[in-house]
């Protein structure tokens, strides 16, 4: 896979919300509950997929991520927002898309550039729809 390609998977994997999540706020937390994205990934490397799942799907934290109402904290490995298990599905599908999908579709220049949140979502939660 070309560093191009595997940026851009990168890129790619980042919404659906939070699929990933986060036992702490600190940088160098360990993250945990972790099911769609590399199990070795850091909090770091999750704080700036999740920041372009904001922008990709015009969403905050809570759009996928529990908030306890009293403290305004979120528990990032909390799985009761259904959006999250959603959010888990894409990143999925989107990882079949550009690893096993474009690939089969050879050197057209039309096809390099992999697929991401806000290529359907366009900054909506929802993608629109074409009636």
């Amino acid at each position: 896979m070309t560093v191009r390609r595997a940026a851009a998977l990168t890129s790619g994997l980042l919404f659906l919300g939070a699929a990933a999540a986060i036992a702490a706020t600190a940088a160098d937390a360990k993250p945990v509950n972790i099911k769609a994205l590399p199990k070795d990934i850091s909090a770091a490397q999750i704080g700036k997929i999740m920041r372009r799942f904001e922008t990709d799907l015009g969403v905050k934290c809570g759009h996928c991520h529990v908030e306890d109402p009293n403290t305004q904290e979120f528990d990032y490995a909390s799985d009761d927002n259904p959006a999250k298990s959603t959010a888990r599905v894409m990143i999925t599908m989107l990882k079949d898309i550009n690893e096993k999908y474009l690939p089969q579709l050879g050197a057209d220049s039309r096809y390099a550039t992999q697929v991401t949140c806000g290529s359907c979502h366009q900054g909506q939660s929802s993608p629109p729809t074409f009636d």
